[in-house]
């Protein structure tokens, strides 16, 4: 299997800490969509990363898709409960994770209405109430407890843990380890998994 994605896309280091968490093997191959030779809008119509192509050259692409073909295909160590109401608390997480996530992608690539000065001072605080809102709820869930569904380590902590070191990373304005301490400190839990430290950007 090759997973083509960028070592700077959040969505690329989600599917491959659930790679690593699942030890399955798979060829990373750094490939920028934004690059004139880049494979990736051939293989995914919308020209995002992260693609994975399986070995018979099945295409599947974005990030939700992707975690959910590794939990099928090796079920062990389990990521998502099997039970109903689990499976839909972390999957819950999951869509917190990504929100957050793309709400950093539009502030810090400076998507919106860049061109419009008075509507961009009214949008871009709206933005950011939705990363506090995102950080005030993670941080509450997680209060008094080491992972946040159960008592070990599951999906809803891969997606909201790279959620967090995406946003405190790209986001100078935020205050992580001043403000949110009960995060900062679920974050240094996280970075000292192999699976999150081997994904960095700075190691990819």
């Amino acid at each position: 299997m090759k997973l083509l994605g960028s070592p700077s896309s959040p969505f690329v280091r989600k599917v491959r800490v659930v790679a690593a968490e699942k030890a399955i093997p798979i060829d990373y191959v750094i490939d920028r969509p934004s690059a004139p030779e880049s494979l990736v809008p051939t293989l995914n119509p919308l020209g995002k990363i992260p693609v994975l192509v399986l070995d018979d050259a099945e295409v599947i692409y974005d990030s939700a898709v992707i975690a959910e073909y590794f939990e099928g295909l090796k079920p062990e160590p389990r990521l998502i409960p099997a039970d109903f109401a689990g499976r839909i608390t972390v999957k819950r997480w999951e869509a917190l994770g990504d929100g957050l996530a793309e709400t950093t992608v539009t502030i810090s690539h400076d998507y919106g209405p860049m061109n419009d000065l008075s509507k961009r001072e009214a949008w871009m605080p709206k933005q950011f109430s939705k990363v506090e809102r995102a950080l005030a709820a993670i941080d509450a869930a997680v209060r008094g407890r080491n992972w946040l569904y159960g008592d070990t380590f599951t999906f809803a902590d891969i997606c909201i843990g790279y959620a967090l070191f995406y946003a405190d990373a790209e986001l100078p304005k935020l205050s992580l380890r001043r403000d949110y301490p009960t995060l900062a400190s679920y974050t240094e839990r996280l970075a000292a998994r192999p699976s999150f430290r081997d994904t960095a950007p700075d190691v990819a």
